[in-house]
């Protein structure tokens, strides 16, 4: 083969691939707009309800954060006034217990006087009867 056989051989080869690299490019061209003809419309739909959840979801964390600084606070609260409630039960219950005591000791005192005087007067009655 000669050398001007050869270029054209090498042309020829040359020109091959740049027909092959424009169908490829045409292809990709082609497949590039029918994917995103047929799937953007999807993807943007899908985008703006995940950005609707998003807002919601990130509403929502609010809420809960708060909710939880609120939480934090009330349980510190009725811990307190759970133990101020059972204290002051657990006070009742020992001044109640200590007024019915003092109650019966005094009325055990005033009943022994009177009993011992009943018995006088049995006495008295026993001895008027006797004579």
């Amino acid at each position: 083969m000669s050398d001007e056989e050869l270029r054209d051989q090498i042309n020829r080869i040359a020109v091959e691939i740049q027909q092959i690299e424009d169908v490829a490019k045409k292809k990709e061209a082609y497949i590039n707009n029918k994917i995103c003809e047929e799937l953007d419309p999807r993807i943007e739909d899908l985008e703006s309800k995940l950005q609707g959840h998003r807002k919601i979801l990130n509403e929502i964390n609010e809420n809960i954060q708060e909710l939880e600084l609120k939480k934090k606070e009330l349980t510190q609260i009725t811990k307190n006034l759970e133990q101020d409630c059972n204290d002051l039960k657990r006070e009742k219950e020992k001044t109640l217990a200590n007024k019915l005591k003092l109650i019966a000791k005094e009325k055990k005192t005033k009943t022994k006087a009177i009993d011992k005087e009943i018995k006088i007067l049995e006495k008295e009655l026993k001895s008027i009867q006797d004579k």
